[in-house]
């Protein structure tokens, strides 16, 4: 009986979030991320591309969720394993409870919870069949989630 709740559950929430990020699939080049995106997405050029190994920011842009616009970056591979980690998060700290419910409409209820509340900081989790999504909400900044491929 499980299995078949489970999934009902991913019918009920079925979301491109759960497979991938939105237009994207895990493993496109940053050139197809900003086909997919249909002009949302730019590459950065070369010299302004971050690299925090394993990965290097290739790409950058905007994502309306709703009422909801979200800036987005867009993590690769160095390696060439292609579209690796998907970082997206409001522009404005008013947003951010708008942002907490858009994800936990879209995942259910965090999986880990943690933070440091002396400071004002709070991390939510999630471990999806492919992805792994953590959230970070903050009294000083915007709230952002990074959407990983799960490797």
């Amino acid at each position: 009986m499980r299995p078949l709740a489970l999934a009902l559950a991913a019918l009920l929430v079925a979301s491109p979030a759960l497979a991938d990020w939105q237009y994207t699939r895990w493993g496109m080049t940053p050139q197809q991320v900003v086909a997919a995106s249909g002009g949302r997405v730019v590459l950065l050029p070369e010299a302004e591309r971050p690299r925090v190994p394993p990965l290097v920011t290739a790409a950058r842009g905007d994502f309306a969720d709703g009422a909801l616009l979200l800036r987005t970056v867009f993590s690769f591979a160095i390696a060439g394993g292609g579209l690796e980690c998907v970082t997206y998060g409001v522009r404005r700290r008013e947003d951010d409870e708008a942002f907490k419910a858009l994800l936990i409409r879209r995942f259910g209820p965090p999986q880990t919870t943690g933070g440091l509340a002396i400071l004002g900081m709070t991390q939510l989790g999630w471990k999806l069949e492919r992805d792994e999504v953590d959230a970070s909400f903050s009294r000083d900044d915007p709230a952002y989630a990074m959407q990983c491929r799960k490797g």
